[in-house]
């Protein structure tokens, strides 16, 4: 489902209070429901509620009665009041910094009637208020066709139609492209980046994202319990070499938590430990390693993207050469079978994993993947005084003033190191001579609306 910007709700100072107003007169769902505050709000409750279960429901926890909702003794959370059919008000816990800069995120968007009344039916055939609309019902592992809602209230869609083709392979997508049999890959395989390059030419570009891979650690593994070991295996990863030799150089070596394209992204924030430096890694390693560590270890990824295996064999062969272990990759068949393993904590090796931002702050790349209470920490990583500083930038007076606190929260990540941040990523898009105007934004999403056929 589409959520365009010009129906986003516009929100007033981050205090415990905040009126809000929606879309202009007009706007509708692909069904010709008008999009109204109700549409938000029972939205917003749905996915707050326990029996929908969603992953990502911790977003409204700062909307006073969230937790009742959250664990099933209220319907509604008593901080979202309907005012008319274009605004509502919320009512927050805590004044929140960063609440403005979330609602872009697609959680908060709104949803018809019809996904409560009849969800199984909804899943199958989503009704959305975008600028395309579903052509008939999801064919799942195949493909979901579209067609231009022509009553859309925003800039309508330069094509007609559009097709999403879904594909178990990264590769057979690629080849689909180069023989024309599909108009637009976002994201070539990197084994294939020098050779799209060179027979795409013009139609070959690649996009900044807010993507960044890490090497994560279960800390409560007695093998990467040190702090001091795991910055040695950040400064024996040579991030520039794996780059250019795996990936063609789409992979920009990580100076830190959170990307430059961020807002009030520290410049360098890791300094020495994310640089490569083998003969240090090895001193410090020498001095604090213990014999689980010494021992060796290995690092679980997924095997339905093909760069993950060429990346971890690299980074194994470089920690094994540098600190004089052995270091082995362990693959998982699917990116889901290592999640699920993360999330009931039976991953005891080092792990791949990756991160792109829900909303552009700094915020967004500290607190869920390494705040206590966040269903996405998988190191199980706690510290209270990073906790303190998640909270008090949060509870700043803007967004501008957060930023030297979520600052300072990062640095007592980088001293702990609970992942080794890698490198964030240039997105190779392919596209054909059929189309033009293809863009990709930061959270790697193609503005499919902007397309036009030639």
């Amino acid at each position: 489902m589409k959520r365009d910007s010009e129906s986003l709700p516009r929100s007033r100072a981050p205090t415990a209070s905040t009126g809000m107003c929606v879309s202009p007169p007009g706007w509708t769902f692909h069904n010709g429901e008008p999009v109204t505050a109700s549409s938000f709000v029972d939205a917003w409750n749905f996915n707050a509620s326990r029996d929908a279960a969603q992953l990502n429901s911790y977003v409204f926890n700062n909307i006073q009665g969230y937790d009742d909702v959250s664990t099933g003794t209220a319907p509604a959370m008593s901080g979202l009041h309907v005012i008319d059919d274009k605004s509502f008000r919320i009512d927050l816990k805590a004044p929140d910094s960063q609440f403005e800069i979330m609602l872009g995120y697609p959680a908060f968007s709104p949803l018809p009637t019809a996904a409560f009344q009849d969800p199984k039916s909804f899943e199958r055939s989503p009704i959305g208020n975008g600028p395309f609309k579903m052509n008939g019902e999801w064919v799942h592992d195949q493909e979901i066709q579209m067609t231009r809602f022509d009553e859309y209230a925003g800039t309508p869609a330069k094509a007609s139609s559009l097709t999403y083709r879904i594909y178990q392979s990264f590769d057979t997508a690629y080849n689909d492209l180069v023989s024309g049999g599909v108009d637009i890959v976002p994201g070539i395989p990197a084994s294939k980046v020098d050779e799209a390059r060179r027979i795409l030419g013009g139609n070959y570009e690649e996009f900044g994202s807010g993507r960044l891979e890490y090497l994560g650690f279960p800390l409560s593994s007695p093998q990467f319990d040190s702090a001091d070991v795991r910055h040695a295996i950040s400064m024996a990863i040579d991030r520039q070499t794996v780059s250019n030799a795996v990936f063609s150089g789409t992979r920009e070596p990580a100076t830190g938590y959170v990307p430059s394209l961020v807002p009030g992204a520290a410049a360098d924030a890791c300094g020495q430990t994310c640089t490569h430096d083998p003969q240090a890694a090895r001193r410090l390693f020498d001095q604090s390693a213990n014999n689980r560590i010494r021992d060796g270890f290995s690092i679980a990824y997924s095997t339905d993207s093909p760069d993950n295996k060429p990346w971890v064999e690299a980074v194994a062969r470089q920690l094994s050469d540098s600190l004089g272990i052995q270091v082995t990759p362990k693959p998982y068949p699917t990116l889901a079978v290592v999640l699920e393993k993360l999330g009931n904590g039976s991953v005891d090796s080092a792990f791949r994993t990756a991160w792109t931002f829900y909303y552009p702050s700094i915020g967004n790349y500290l607190e869920p993947i390494f705040g206590a209470k966040s269903p996405e920490n998988f190191s199980g990583y706690q510290n209270p005084s990073f906790e303190d500083k998640l909270a008090s930038a949060k509870a700043s007076a803007s967004a501008d003033q957060a930023r030297a606190t979520y600052l300072e929260a990062e640095q007592v990540v980088l001293n702990d190191m609970p992942y080794v941040p890698l490198w964030t990523q240039r997105v190779p898009v392919g596209s054909s001579d059929r189309v033009t105007d293809v863009r990709m934004d930061a959270f790697r999403r193609i503005h499919v609306e902007d397309v036009a056929f030639n």
